[in-house]
C-alpha cells in the first residue's frame, strides 16, 4: 500500500471536505483520492477502501455526498446538520446536501444525494450504513411552497391530480393550470408572463423582457444583447496575457439603441454590447481580450468622443462603472489537471500580493479609480484575502473590489465609468502595473513592499510603459476630481 492517510481537511485542489492522502511514489501535497488518482498523478494501482484505513469509520460522514464532516476557524459550511430521508429516517448531512427549506406540509428538512460522486475512488466512502440514492426525497415547488415527494403526491391528489398542474420554466414553480398563460406556444405561470412580456412599440410583437428582438433587419435594438450573452472570445495582440473591459454607458439625451449601434459599428469584432439591469437607460460595452499594447496603440478610441457628442455619459452618473478583466495567465496560468502543486502555490502567492496591493491601499486606489467603495465594488474582504485566493471565499461575492468567481479571469471592479480615453487606459495600465510590480516582489511582515509610495515610484520609473496611469495619478492627487466634460 503506497497511500498514506494524513487527516480530514479541505482538499487544496477541489476545495471539498475530504480524507487527505499522500502517496509514496511522488512528492505530493495532501490531496483527496480523486485528485491524486485522476487529476495529478494517474496512479495505476487498486483504490484503497474503508477496510484499509479504519480511521475513516471513526469520522462522521454526510449521508448525502458521503464526505466527512469538517469545520475550522474559516469555514463551518461542512458541519453536519439534521435532515431526513424519504421514509422519515433521520440522517446528518452537510448544508449543501440538504434541501434549502423545510416541506410546507410535514415540516421536515430533507437530504439529497446530488453531490455524491460515483468514480472508483468512492470505494473509500461506502460502508454498511450508506443509503442508496433512491432513499432521498425529490423536491417540488407547488403553488409557491416547497414540498417533499410524499407531500407533493398528496397535494396533487387533493387538487384533482398532477395533470391539472404545469411547471413554469421561468420561476421553477408548479402551478394549477387555471393560473397559467401562454407565450409563444409554451405555458408559464400567469405572474411570470405579466411581469416579463411586453408588446414591442414598433411592431406589436410580444417580447420576453431581456430577450433579443428584431422587428426587421434594420432594427437597431438587436445590437444590445442580454446580460447573460457571452460569445467565444477573440484575442487581439500577442503577449503573455490579455485583458478585457466592461464600460457602462447611460443615454442622457439620445437613444441607447442608437448609441449601442454606433459603438458596435466603430468597434466591430473588438467588442459587443450588452444590457445591464443596474443602468437606468443604457448599455455596456464589453471588449474581447486585448493586450495592453494593442489598447495603447491600435484600439479605436474614437468611439468615446462620438458617444459623448451624441448625448451619452458615463463619469457624471451614479450608475456607471468600468470593470477590467485580467487573464489568470498573468499569474502563471489557470489551474488545470496537470498543474503541479508548486505552480499552484506560486500562482496563489502572486494573486495574494496583487490583491493586497489593492486592498491595503483602498483610499489611494479609490482616488485614481474615481469612486469610493460601494455595493458594486466592496473592499470588505480586506484582512481575509488568503481564503479568498485559495478557496474563493468573499463577503460580497462577485461584487467585491476584486472578483475571483470567474474561472479564467480576475475582475477588478473599482473604477468609475468614463468616456475619456486616458481614464480607461489608466485603469488597464493600473491592473497591468499591479500585476508586474507584484510578480517577483519579496514581502515580509516588516517591509513596506506593498506601500503606495513604493508602487507610485515603480509607476514613475516606468512612465513610458504606463503614461496614462502616471497622468491620472498626478491629476487625482492634485485636483478635487470634479467631473469634467472630458471625463464624461
Amino acid at each position: 500500500m503506497t497511500y498514506g492517510l494524513t487527516r480530514v481537511g479541505l482538499c487544496p485542489r477541489c476545495n471539498q471536505p475530504e480524507f487527505l492522502f499522500v502517496h509514496s511514489n511522488a512528492e505530493t501535497m495532501e490531496f483527496c483520492l480523486r485528485c491524486i488518482q485522476h487529476t495529478l498523478y494517474q496512479i495505476d494501482e487498486p483504490t484503497p477502501t474503508t477496510e484499509d484505513f479504519p480511521f475513516v469509520s471513526t469520522i462522521p460522514q454526510c449521508a448525502g455526498c458521503l464526505k466527512p464532516e469538517y469545520e475550522d476557524e474559516n469555514t463551518s459550511r461542512f458541519k453536519l446538520l439534521d435532515a431526513h430521508l424519504i421514509d422519515g429516517t433521520a440522517v446528518r448531512v452537510h448544508k449543501i446536501c440538504m434541501l434549502s427549506e423545510g416541506c410546507e406540509d410535514c415540516g421536515n428538512y430533507y437530504a439529497h444525494a446530488s453531490n455524491r460522486g460515483y468514480g472508483t475512488y468512492m470505494k473509500m466512502y461506502y460502508n454498511d450504513s450508506t443509503h442508496e440514492p433512491n432513499m432521498f426525497s425529490d423536491w417540488t415547488r407547488i403553488d409557491g411552497e416547497g414540498r417533499c415527494s410524499t407531500c407533493a403526491e398528496e397535494y396533487y391528489e387533493s387538487h384533482g391530480g398532477e395533470s391539472n398542474f404545469t411547471y413554469c420554466d421561468n420561476c421553477e414553480d408548479t402551478v394549477h393550470n387555471d393560473e397559467t398563460s401562454t407565450y409563444r406556444g409554451s405555458r408559464y405561470c400567469t405572474n411570470c408572463v405579466q411581469d416579463n412580456v411586453y408588446d414591442c412599440d414598433e411592431c406589436g410583437t410580444e417580447v420576453w423582457s431581456g430577450n433579443d428582438h428584431e422587428c426587421d433587419e434594420e432594427d437597431s435594438r438587436s445590437v444590445i444583447h442580454s446580460y447573460g450573452y457571452k460569445p467565444n472570445p477573440i484575442f487581439f495582440g500577442t503577449g503573455t496575457y490579455h485583458m478585457g473591459f466592461e464600460l457602462e454607458v447611460e443615454a442622457r439625451s439620445a437613444s441607447r439603441f442608437e448609441g449601442a449601434q454606433m459603438a458596435q459599428d466603430i468597434l466591430g469584432t473588438h467588442a459587443y454590447m450588452k444590457s445591464d439591469a443596474s443602468l437606468s437607460d443604457g448599455f455596456e460595452i464589453v471588449t474581447h481580450p486585448h493586450t495592453l499594447e494593442y489598447y495603447q496603440g491600435q484600439f479605436d478610441w474614437s468611439v468615446l468622443n462620438k458617444l459623448k457628442r451624441h448625448g451619452h455619459r458615463s463619469w457624471n452618473t451614479d450608475t456607471c462603472g468600468l470593470h477590467v478583466h485580467v487573464s489568470r495567465e498573468a499569474f502563471g496560468a489557470t489551474i488545470s489537471y496537470d498543474t503541479s502543486p508548486r505552480d499552484i502555490l506560486h500562482m496563489q502567492a502572486h494573486q495574494l500580493r496583487f490583491m493586497k496591493l489593492i486592498y491595503d491601499n483602498e483610499r489611494q486606489v479609490s482616488r485614481i479609480a474615481g469612486r469610493s467603495s460601494n455595493s458594486y465594488a466592496s473592499f470588505s474582504d480586506k484582512g481575509n484575502l488568503v481564503p479568498k485566493v485559495k478557496h474563493g471565499h468573499s463577503r460580497h461575492g462577485h461584487c467585491a473590489a476584486v472578483n475571483v468567481e470567474n474561472y479564467n479571469t480576475l475582475e477588478i471592479r473599482v473604477f468609475k465609468g468614463s468616456l475619456r480615453k486616458e481614464r480607461i487606459l489608466s485603469a488597464l495600465e493600473f491592473v497591468t502595473a499591479s500585476v508586474e510590480y507584484t510578480r517577483n516582489l519579496k514581502v515580509t511582515g516588516s517591509n513596506t513592499a506593498l506601500s503606495w509610495l513604493r508602487f507610485t515610484a515603480y509607476v514613475s520609473n516606468n512612465s513610458v510603459t504606463y503614461p496614462n496611469l502616471a497622468l491620472i495619478m498626478s491629476e487625482s492627487f492634485t485636483n478635487e476630481q470634479d467631473p469634467t466634460d472630458n471625463d464624461n
